[in-house]
């Protein structure tokens, strides 16, 4: 079959037809009656998507035939073990005596901190760079230029480079993301 799928023309070339043997087919058995009854034999050439669905079409219904049968041949069965089962449980006398248990006060819920994320804003060739960036980032309104951003050397591939990060709340960071977008520059969240 991968020979078959592998020998496809994608050029629109012409390839030569071969006989089944070529192919590694089997010879078909017919009978002496099938052929003086040639009614009876039915003979039909699919490719193998049309196998494939044939088959499965054949397995569906087959499930579905057979589902209604299974499932009333197996209703007594379990029937019959759920009833066995309740019966076990209640018929053992229980010994444990149930005490209620003092209930505490809910505790106040404790404040919750702000999630924060950290955001790079770029990677720059020098620090002057990266403050550079970050002094056009800044301009966009006091919630950004509050922040502090940080400035990390990095080795990459031998070169030495000047991270731009930031961290903030959710809302802080849509709204430097907006501004890093807005002069231009990436904003990758690194939570």
């Amino acid at each position: 079959m991968a020979d078959a799928v592998a020998g496809i023309s994608l050029d629109g070339e012409q390839v030569p037809v071969r006989s089944g043997a070529d192919s590694g087919l089997r010879p078909a058995f017919v009978s002496a009656e099938a052929v003086a009854n040639p009614g009876d034999l039915r003979v039909e050439v699919m490719d193998p998507h049309d196998l494939w669905d044939a088959r499965d079409a054949g397995l569906r219904g087959a499930v579905e035939q057979a589902a209604p049968a299974l499932i009333e041949a197996s209703v007594p069965i379990v029937t019959a073990a759920v009833v066995e089962r309740v019966a076990v449980r209640t018929a053992a006398p229980r010994t444990e005596t149930v005490r209620p248990r003092p209930v505490a006060a809910p505790a106040a819920a404790p404040a919750q901190a702000p999630v924060l994320t950290t955001l790079q804003l770029g990677a720059f060739s020098s620090p002057d760079a990266a403050r550079a960036a970050w002094t056009r980032i800044a301009a966009a309104g006091d919630s950004v230029a509050a922040l502090s951003p940080r400035f990390e050397a990095v080795e990459v591939d031998g070169r030495t480079l000047t991270r731009l990060k930031v961290v903030a709340s959710q809302d802080a960071a849509r709204a430097v993301c907006r501004a890093a977008d807005a002069a231009q520059l990436g904003c990758l969240r690194r939570s």
